[in-house]
């Protein structure tokens, strides 16, 4: 169905929807009210018609209302079948199927508008992430979300998304996730973030609209910029930037983690919300601009991981983080500082202005094992 015939089904839906919860309370005062008036009624006609006592005119009153019918006491004049007729059979029957229908109306309604993203979840202390990448969203917030939960901080916290890619509810694999909804609506309306729980949040995740486009840039600005009027303290917001030059400015604006969109490793987004300052470190990683890893084919022979360690940063050599292990040719990361190593190639983290050979880094390998 064409997006836009698919928004006037939803909006023609949610209009005919209009049973909210405020709405059930009447309806549940008011049933009650004409069913004390009925019972009252009936029990009085009982005792006039019939000269049962007052307990036993509502015993059968209440016997026949709810349909159980124990046969022990029963109308046989006329005016009392009459009586039980129009206010029992008629009335309080047709009061009580009718607070039953609106009931089960009202639950039908709380579960097409949780699963659509039009309902008030009234959240607080969670995760709130605006906006859908463009391509495989499911896919990506599977991604973050699975990572998210495996951090003991944030693993039990509940997962709002605001976004108006998924109209007729979240993909399956994303809807069957414990503690993960969503909220149909645009974050460019303060009435819709605060709904969202934007006050409230633990943290708040902007990502960019369109990865590859800076003007995404823009309404990222703008919502950095509302969350900001909304006083939210001690918030943890990250948010995605497009266009590095645009970096200070979000941070200015309240941003306690700028990075950029990367699509393929969502990963990446939950390291700047569980040790914000981690993604900058790894995205450093991928360019040239700052530290990078180097590869040094190199002989390491015997020597405990703490001294190839501690000799490169005495020697201002740069960090070592990784060795190739001689024996199985696998990539052995952050061993234990009393590991002995026996590599064929050493991975250094080094800064842009202090880049060494690799022979630099076997002469001081060599002190060591002399």
């Amino acid at each position: 169905m064409p997006s836009f015939l698919t928004t006037l089904w939803n909006q023609h839906r949610y209009k005919s929807l209009a049973f909210t919860e405020d709405e059930l309370h009447h309806a549940l005062i008011q049933a009650g009210v004409f069913l004390l008036i009925i019972f009252t009624l009936h029990s009085g006609a009982m005792m006039v018609f019939e000269g049962f006592s007052a307990a036993d005119a509502l015993w059968l009153t209440l016997t026949t209302a709810t349909t159980v019918g124990y046969g022990d006491l029963s109308a046989v004049t006329l005016w009392g079948r009459v009586s039980t007729v129009v206010l029992l059979y008629i009335g309080g029957i047709f009061v009580l199927a009718k607070l039953v229908g609106d009931y089960f109306d009202y639950r039908t309604e709380k579960r097409i508008r949780q699963k659509c993203g039009e309902w008030e979840w009234n959240m607080q202390d969670h995760i709130l992430i605006i906006n859908t990448p463009k391509e495989d969203g499911e896919g990506f917030f599977v991604k973050m979300i699975d990572q998210i939960r495996a951090n003991p901080r944030y693993g039990d916290k509940v997962i709002q998304i605001l976004t108006k890619r998924f109209p007729n509810g979240l993909p399956s694999k994303l809807s069957g996730m414990e503690g993960v909804s969503h909220k149909n609506r645009d974050a460019l309306d303060d009435q819709q973030l605060l709904a969202a729980g934007a006050d409230k949040a633990a943290a708040i995740m902007i990502l960019a609209r369109e990865e590859h486009n800076p003007d995404s840039d823009s309404r990222t600005f703008d919502i950095l910029h509302r969350l900001q009027e909304f006083k939210i303290g001690d918030t943890l917001v990250i948010a995605e930037c497009v266009n590095d030059l645009n970096r200070e400015r979000f941070q200015r604006a309240g941003a306690a983690v700028v990075m950029r969109p990367i699509r393929s490793y969502p990963e990446m987004l939950v390291r700047g919300l569980v040790a914000p300052g981690s993604e900058q470190i790894i995205e450093n990683m991928f360019t040239s601009n700052a530290d990078e890893y180097v590869r040094h084919e190199v002989t390491i022979a015997n020597l405990p991981w703490k001294s190839v360690v501690r000799q490169l940063i005495e020697e201002d050599l740069g960090t070592a983080v990784a060795y190739i292990n001689h024996t199985s040719g696998q990539v052995e990361t952050n061993p234990r500082a009393e590991t002995l190593v026996n590599g064929s190639a050493l991975f250094v983290i080094a800064n842009e202005d202090n880049r060494q050979s690799t022979e630099a880094i076997q002469s001081a390998l060599n002190l060591v094992q002399q």
